[in-house]
């Protein structure tokens, strides 16, 4: 999209650039009513990197920047943890969308810091994107550790299903693609597996096609590491060998 947001989240999303989280604060007192301002326009943040969509606010920006300090501030200025943008998604949603390998600002410390923040300030755990997605299946799909550590120990349902498809956290973690980015992160998927199945995540579920987590594994080492984890065996037709894909 050419066009440009208007001058005052231009002066907030040059502060988020600079990393500037006092620059944030002095405008957030010139302009009180930003906190709860709407994005008018979908735009491409190149420096995070992310979109901001119609009616994402500043803690969706600072979110999704993974600015601990800026999301605090926000936080305990009254911004609104649980604000929706066009896309049904909140503030702890953009929290987890970034990714390892994806460049621009990875700091899964920072993710951590704050999902913890987000969680502390009563955000939704389970609220469900217009894709139908919880914050726990996109950080599944971004391959991110830290997030998906932190949202479970925080109490997000580990099996809880996509309302499109049926699909569980454990059904994304164990294919072969996550989100765009995330090509190679084969270290990260096999952990947050782990991680999954250590939360009590059913590799046996079925999604809306019938398919289980084995069933949509194509990687030899993906399902090794669901077998290992558990202890378990492949059910159905026995334990042939897929094609690794990769």
């Amino acid at each position: 999209m050419s066009a440009e947001p208007d001058g005052r989240w231009k002066r907030f999303l040059d502060a988020m650039v600079d990393g500037d989280d006092g620059g944030v604060a002095r405008l957030l007192r010139t302009a009180p009513g930003m906190l709860r301002a709407r994005m008018e326009l979908d735009y491409f943040v190149e420096a995070i990197p992310h979109w901001l969509y119609v009616g994402d606010t500043l803690l969706h920006l600072e979110a999704a920047a993974l600015r601990t300090g800026a999301v605090r501030l926000l936080l305990d200025a009254g911004a609104d943890p649980n604000a929706e943008n066009r896309r049904g998604a909140t503030p702890l949603h953009y929290a987890c969308d970034a990714r390892p390998r994806s460049g621009g600002t990875w700091d899964p410390t920072g993710q951590a810091a704050i999902i913890d923040l987000l969680v502390e300030y009563k955000a939704d755990l389970e609220h469900v994107d217009r894709g139908g997605a919880t914050a726990l299946h996109r950080a599944v799909r971004a391959r991110s550790p830290a997030a998906v550590k932190r949202l479970l120990k925080a109490g997000a349902q580990v099996d809880r299903r996509l309302s499109k498809g049926g699909s569980s956290p454990l059904h994304h973690a164990v294919q072969s693609t996550g989100a765009g980015g995330t090509a190679g992160a084969v270290i990260e998927q096999i952990e947050i597996i782990g991680l999954l199945l250590g939360h009590g995540a059913d590799p046996t579920a079925r999604d809306a096609n019938g398919k289980s987590s084995y069933d949509c594994a194509r990687s030899d080492g993906v399902r090794d590491a669901l077998e290992r984890r558990r202890g378990a065996k492949r059910p159905g037709r026995g334990r042939e060998r897929l094609a690794i894909v990769r």
